[in-house]
């Protein structure tokens, strides 16, 4: 078969920029290796966080500079409203709450930092405001942080309703969408680019990688480029009616900056959904006891929960911690990790993919760069998980002692 523009992935990038082509006029196909949204789509914990990971606006421009910068800070800003907009615009029945996102911290100092990131951001975006120690216990139901930015732009959303509900618009504006069709090779040069599947071929002019770490799978220009972050988040059951009052009443989302980052959200049914760090071999015994041991240490009030569901991926991260498209050859761009950020970044990606394309009016917020594989890649592969569980470990260690 023949393509204009094939793309590599069937999760919100992959679906966003099929979508964004496809009502430009493009001819574009999607090769998904299983369904829609199997990958880390589905996998993740639903938040819509249009904030940084472990940096600031500020480090950001020092970093890229101010034109590349600033239209970085540009883009994260406008991705919640974004996403929520374009939920709205298109009717997606994909349980979304744009109740606003909540990113608290602890520790000394935590005002004063927070409100100088408020102040990075206020360049480019308003909606961002400065809370107390009280008002974030009141508003998360949460012991221990000392201030919090509340976000008004964020939310959460079912993550797999939403692939589907992308997946559906994007096949009525005319992509052809396939299903079990793993790509096997990527091949070719500039201008013809050969896309192998067990079951047939694709040619194309134009390829767009996102499969997240499957990317490095195809092309030796991608392979060592990103990290591997294993995760596991669960949602409870129905929550008592007083947890469910005291413990984020506003119905935001929550993810805090912390090195062992605590995140909750609502799901359909009043059910908590939260992130747990955890091997590959964990029971649902395990999930339960250790999910409820951290519900207690966290949450103001709390009595133990069953859990309805438990599922486990894998995020991946670039070093900076910051999107990224990379151009691995002429007509063949990636799109480069979610950096946990994925459903507020991913799906403006895809405007910005057609943009950088030539196929959407504006000027791109993401400048297209060279693939950079991570210095010392079969240590640093695990520095992620480490890092999560030594943060976990110290806040076990310190929460004893302040037993």
């Amino acid at each position: 078969m023949r393509a204009d523009v094939a793309i590599v992935g069937g999760g919100v990038a992959g679906l966003s920029t099929a979508l964004h082509l496809a009502r430009a006029g493009v001819d574009v196909m999607l090769l998904e290796g299983a369904r829609i949204g199997a990958g880390a789509t589905g996998t993740s914990a639903g938040v819509v966080a249009p904030q940084f990971v472990r940096t600031t606006p500020a480090k950001v421009v020092r970093r890229l500079g101010p034109d590349r910068g600033t239209a970085l800070l540009r883009f994260v800003a406008q991705s919640g409203r974004h996403l929520f907009d374009m939920i709205d615009r298109e009717g997606l029945a994909c349980d979304a709450r744009p109740t606003g996102f909540l990113a608290p911290a602890a520790g000394p100092g935590a005002a004063q930092r927070l409100g100088a990131v408020i102040e990075e951001w206020r360049a480019v975006r308003s909606d961002l405001r400065l809370l107390d120690a009280t008002e974030v216990e009141q508003a998360t139901g949460c012991r221990g942080y000392r201030a919090a930015i509340h976000d008004a732009s964020g939310g959460a959303v079912d993550p797999l309703l939403l692939a589907r509900g992308l997946a559906d618009r994007a096949e009525q504006a005319g992509a052809r969408l396939h299903e079990q069709s793993a790509v096997l090779a990527v091949e070719g040069r500039a201008g013809s680019w050969r896309l192998r599947t067990a079951g047939g071929e694709v040619l194309a002019r134009t390829v767009i990688l996102a499969a997240n770490g499957g990317n490095a799978a195809l092309r030796p220009e991608l392979r060592g480029s990103v990290l591997p972050l294993p995760v596991c988040e669960v949602a409870t059951e129905k929550l008592p009616a007083d947890m469910r009052a005291a413990i984020l009443p506003g119905g935001e989302s929550m993810t805090d900056l912390e090195t062992d980052v605590f995140s909750i959200r609502y799901a359909a049914g009043d059910r908590l959904v939260t992130a747990f760090p955890a091997s590959d071999r964990l029971t649902h015994e395990a999930a339960t006891a250790g999910v409820n041991a951290r519900l207690a240490t966290m949450l103001s009030i709390h009595r133990p929960l069953a859990l309805d569901h438990v599922w486990q991926g894998t995020a991946w991260v670039n070093t900076d911690l910051l999107p990224r498209l990379v151009r691995v050859a002429e007509g063949l761009v990636a799109v480069q990790a979610c950096n946990g950020r994925g459903l507020a970044t991913n799906v403006l990606i895809g405007r910005e993919v057609a943009r950088c394309l030539g196929h959407l009016p504006g000027q791109p917020l993401l400048a297209l760069e060279p693939p950079r594989r991570v210095s010392g890649f079969l240590i640093a592969r695990h520095l992620p998980r480490l890092i999560l569980a030594a943060g976990l470990a110290t806040k076990k260690i310190r929460g004893a002692f302040v037993r």
